[in-house]
Protein backbone atom coordinates (compact mmCIF):
# COMPACT_ATOMS: atom_id res chain seq x y z
CA UNK A 1 0.00 0.00 0.00
CA UNK A 2 3.17 2.22 -0.11
CA UNK A 3 1.56 3.68 -2.89
CA UNK A 4 -1.52 5.18 -0.91
CA UNK A 5 1.04 6.56 0.98
CA UNK A 6 2.55 8.59 -2.29
CA UNK A 7 -0.82 9.33 -3.66
CA UNK A 8 -2.13 11.05 -0.08
CA UNK A 9 0.95 12.78 0.44
CA UNK A 10 0.86 14.50 -3.17
CA UNK A 11 -2.68 15.32 -2.76
CA UNK A 12 -2.07 17.07 0.80
CA UNK A 13 1.05 18.91 -0.71
CA UNK A 14 -1.22 19.85 -3.08
CA UNK A 15 -3.89 21.28 -0.82
CA UNK A 16 -1.57 22.69 1.72
CA UNK A 17 1.41 24.05 -0.04
CA UNK A 18 0.39 27.35 -0.70
CA UNK A 19 -1.11 27.62 3.21
CA UNK A 20 1.81 26.51 5.10
CA UNK A 21 4.18 29.09 3.41
CA UNK A 22 1.72 31.64 4.46
CA UNK A 23 1.43 29.98 7.76
CA UNK A 24 5.37 29.84 8.07
CA UNK A 25 5.58 33.41 8.00
CA UNK A 26 3.37 33.76 10.77
CA UNK A 27 3.35 33.32 14.80
CA UNK A 28 1.18 30.42 14.45
CA UNK A 29 2.87 27.42 16.09
CA UNK A 30 2.30 23.79 14.83
CA UNK A 31 1.21 23.39 18.42
CA UNK A 32 -1.83 25.84 17.83
CA UNK A 33 -2.94 23.65 14.71
CA UNK A 34 -3.07 20.68 16.90
CA UNK A 35 -5.34 21.98 19.74
CA UNK A 36 -7.89 23.42 16.98
CA UNK A 37 -8.18 20.32 15.26
CA UNK A 38 -8.96 18.54 18.32
CA UNK A 39 -11.49 21.81 19.69
CA UNK A 40 -13.20 21.22 16.07
CA UNK A 41 -13.01 17.69 16.70
CA UNK A 42 -14.73 17.57 19.85
CA UNK A 43 -17.11 20.19 18.83
CA UNK A 44 -18.45 18.18 15.63
CA UNK A 45 -18.80 15.31 18.20
CA UNK A 46 -21.41 18.09 19.82
CA UNK A 47 -23.41 18.11 16.71
CA UNK A 48 -23.21 14.97 16.08
CA UNK A 49 -24.95 14.42 19.20
CA UNK A 50 -27.45 17.17 18.49
CA UNK A 51 -28.37 15.73 15.28
CA UNK A 52 -30.82 13.63 16.47
CA UNK A 53 -33.30 16.33 16.48
CA UNK A 54 -31.72 17.87 13.64
CA UNK A 55 -30.76 15.61 10.72
CA UNK A 56 -29.04 18.20 8.71
CA UNK A 57 -27.05 19.40 11.68
CA UNK A 58 -25.20 15.79 10.36
CA UNK A 59 -23.93 17.48 6.99
CA UNK A 60 -22.05 20.13 9.64
CA UNK A 61 -20.80 17.88 11.82
CA UNK A 62 -19.12 15.96 8.77
CA UNK A 63 -17.67 19.19 7.46
CA UNK A 64 -15.97 19.88 10.59
CA UNK A 65 -14.66 16.77 11.07
CA UNK A 66 -13.11 17.10 7.77
CA UNK A 67 -11.62 20.26 9.05
CA UNK A 68 -10.49 18.99 11.74
CA UNK A 69 -8.42 16.54 9.99
CA UNK A 70 -7.28 18.94 7.09
CA UNK A 71 -5.76 20.76 9.82
CA UNK A 72 -4.29 17.56 11.90
CA UNK A 73 -2.29 16.99 8.72
CA UNK A 74 -1.04 20.46 7.98
CA UNK A 75 0.70 20.76 11.84
CA UNK A 76 3.50 17.97 10.80
CA UNK A 77 4.23 20.20 7.73
CA UNK A 78 4.16 23.08 9.51
CA UNK A 79 6.59 21.63 12.13
CA UNK A 80 9.00 20.54 9.65
CA UNK A 81 8.89 23.97 7.23
CA UNK A 82 9.58 25.93 10.86
CA UNK A 83 12.21 23.31 11.81
CA UNK A 84 10.06 22.81 14.96
CA UNK A 85 9.85 18.83 14.77
CA UNK A 86 9.82 17.22 18.37
CA UNK A 87 9.04 14.30 19.78
CA UNK A 88 7.15 15.72 22.48
CA UNK A 89 5.05 17.12 20.13
CA UNK A 90 4.75 14.03 17.79
CA UNK A 91 3.15 12.73 21.10
CA UNK A 92 0.77 15.30 22.04
CA UNK A 93 -0.14 15.35 17.94
CA UNK A 94 -1.03 11.62 18.42
CA UNK A 95 -3.02 11.36 21.57
CA UNK A 96 -4.96 14.38 21.37
CA UNK A 97 -6.16 12.64 17.91
CA UNK A 98 -7.05 9.38 19.44
CA UNK A 99 -9.18 11.91 22.04
CA UNK A 100 -11.03 13.66 18.99
CA UNK A 101 -11.70 10.65 16.96
CA UNK A 102 -12.98 8.92 20.31
CA UNK A 103 -15.09 11.95 20.66
CA UNK A 104 -16.30 11.98 16.70
CA UNK A 105 -17.79 8.36 17.28
CA UNK A 106 -19.33 8.51 20.85
CA UNK A 107 -21.23 11.57 19.30
CA UNK A 108 -22.48 9.61 16.65
CA UNK A 109 -23.58 7.00 18.91
CA UNK A 110 -25.30 8.92 21.27
CA UNK A 111 -27.08 10.45 18.45
CA UNK A 112 -28.77 6.80 17.71
CA UNK A 113 -27.34 7.24 13.90
CA UNK A 114 -25.87 4.09 14.10
CA UNK A 115 -26.66 1.23 16.13
CA UNK A 116 -24.38 0.24 19.63
CA UNK A 117 -23.49 -2.59 18.33
CA UNK A 118 -21.59 -1.23 15.31
CA UNK A 119 -20.58 1.86 16.65
CA UNK A 120 -18.83 -0.08 19.03
CA UNK A 121 -17.17 -2.29 16.69
CA UNK A 122 -16.06 0.81 14.67
CA UNK A 123 -14.49 2.73 17.55
CA UNK A 124 -13.00 -0.51 19.01
CA UNK A 125 -11.41 -1.44 15.57
CA UNK A 126 -10.39 1.88 14.44
CA UNK A 127 -8.38 2.17 18.00
CA UNK A 128 -6.90 -1.15 17.54
CA UNK A 129 -5.62 -0.15 14.26
CA UNK A 130 -3.83 3.15 15.68
CA UNK A 131 -2.58 1.08 18.22
CA UNK A 132 -0.76 -1.53 16.20
CA UNK A 133 1.14 1.54 14.08
CA UNK A 134 2.45 2.64 17.61
CA UNK A 135 3.24 -0.34 19.00
CA UNK A 136 5.44 -1.66 15.70
CA UNK A 137 6.83 1.70 15.32
CA UNK A 138 8.33 1.33 18.84
CA UNK A 139 9.46 -2.25 17.53
CA UNK A 140 11.36 0.00 14.29
CA UNK A 141 8.76 -0.92 12.24
CA UNK A 142 6.87 1.68 9.58
CA UNK A 143 3.40 1.05 9.03
CA UNK A 144 2.02 3.93 7.43
CA UNK A 145 0.45 3.35 4.18
CA UNK A 146 -0.08 -0.39 5.77
CA UNK A 147 -3.38 -1.32 5.36
CA UNK A 148 -6.45 0.32 3.69
CA UNK A 149 -8.67 1.89 6.46
CA UNK A 150 -6.26 4.46 8.31
CA UNK A 151 -7.18 7.74 9.82
CA UNK A 152 -7.80 9.34 6.41
CA UNK A 153 -9.53 7.16 5.19
CA UNK A 154 -11.47 6.72 8.72
CA UNK A 155 -12.70 10.27 8.20
CA UNK A 156 -13.24 10.86 4.60
CA UNK A 157 -15.72 7.69 4.82
CA UNK A 158 -17.64 8.86 7.93
CA UNK A 159 -17.58 13.04 6.70
CA UNK A 160 -18.90 11.60 3.20
CA UNK A 161 -21.63 9.34 4.65
CA UNK A 162 -22.45 12.67 7.66
CA UNK A 163 -22.74 14.69 3.69
CA UNK A 164 -25.54 11.73 2.92
CA UNK A 165 -27.40 11.15 5.82
CA UNK A 166 -29.70 13.90 6.00
CA UNK A 167 -30.95 12.83 2.31
CA UNK A 168 -30.30 8.78 2.46
CA UNK A 169 -30.91 8.01 6.33
CA UNK A 170 -29.01 5.32 7.32
CA UNK A 171 -25.89 5.91 5.51
CA UNK A 172 -23.95 6.54 8.43
CA UNK A 173 -24.74 3.35 10.11
CA UNK A 174 -24.01 1.42 6.44
CA UNK A 175 -20.71 3.54 6.74
CA UNK A 176 -19.78 2.29 10.36
CA UNK A 177 -20.70 -1.13 9.16
CA UNK A 178 -18.36 -1.09 6.20
CA UNK A 179 -15.61 1.27 8.30
CA UNK A 180 -15.31 -2.12 11.28
CA UNK A 181 -15.13 -4.54 8.66
CA UNK A 182 -12.29 -3.04 6.59
CA UNK A 183 -10.57 -1.61 9.79
CA UNK A 184 -10.58 -5.68 11.16
CA UNK A 185 -9.27 -6.42 7.57
CA UNK A 186 -6.23 -3.51 8.17
CA UNK A 187 -5.29 -5.06 11.68
CA UNK A 188 -5.34 -8.45 10.26
CA UNK A 189 -3.16 -6.90 7.83
CA UNK A 190 -0.75 -5.27 10.06
CA UNK A 191 -0.73 -7.85 12.68
CA UNK A 192 0.99 -10.33 9.92
CA UNK A 193 2.97 -7.90 8.23
CA UNK A 194 4.85 -6.93 11.20
CA UNK A 195 4.94 -10.49 12.64
CA UNK A 196 6.49 -11.38 8.58
CA UNK A 197 9.01 -8.53 8.98
CA UNK A 198 10.15 -9.48 13.03
CA UNK A 199 10.38 -12.69 12.08
CA UNK A 200 12.65 -12.34 9.79
CA UNK A 201 14.85 -10.08 11.72
CA UNK A 202 15.17 -12.78 14.04
CA UNK A 203 16.34 -15.75 11.62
Amino acid sequence: MRWKRELENKILKRLSNDLIDILSSTSVKPIHLTITSLLLALTSSFIYYFSRDSIYLYFVAGALFLLSGFLDALDGALARKKNMESKSGAFLDSTLDKIGESAIFIGIIASGAVTALWGSLALSSSILVSYTRSRAESLGVDLKGVGLMERAERMILISIASFLEPFFKGVINLAMILLTILSLSTLIHRILYVNGILSHKLS
